[in-house]
């Protein structure tokens, strides 16, 4: 199965949402009874990652998870360029990864911390 890839960008200090229809084979997954794993890190091998809050977006067989992070998490992020991989795990327990990409997260000009 191929990993599709999404690529997105943050803007440090301010909230983060993003909706994600997910797919396998080309064909959207009915997220009944399904758990998420999204995290995002500077790099592969950073020990620091930042997990999203995923919310599966009503009908659950449409396949789509909004993914978010608050404005407190997104105040700690790194400028830069970081990646992200998002992770399926079915009612057995079985994790499948089905979206990656890079994360832009850029800084403002304001520099409001809160």
């Amino acid at each position: 199965m191929a990993v599709s890839a999404v690529n997105f960008t943050i803007d440090k200090g301010a909230d983060f949402s993003t909706a994600l229809k997910i797919k396998t084979d080309g064909a959207v997954v009915n997220l009944t009874g399904y758990g998420f794993s999204c995290v995002m890190r500077k790099h592969y091998e950073s020990p620091i990652g930042y997990g999203f809050s995923t919310t599966v977006l009503p009908p659950e067989s449409a396949g789509i998870v909004r993914i978010e992070l608050s404005n407190a998490v997104t105040t700690e992020l790194p400028l830069g360029r970081h990646i992200y991989d998002f992770f399926t795990i079915n009612s057995e327990g079985v994790r499948t990864k089905v979206l990656e990409g890079n994360v832009l997260v850029r800084g403002s000009a304001s520099n409001d911390r809160g």
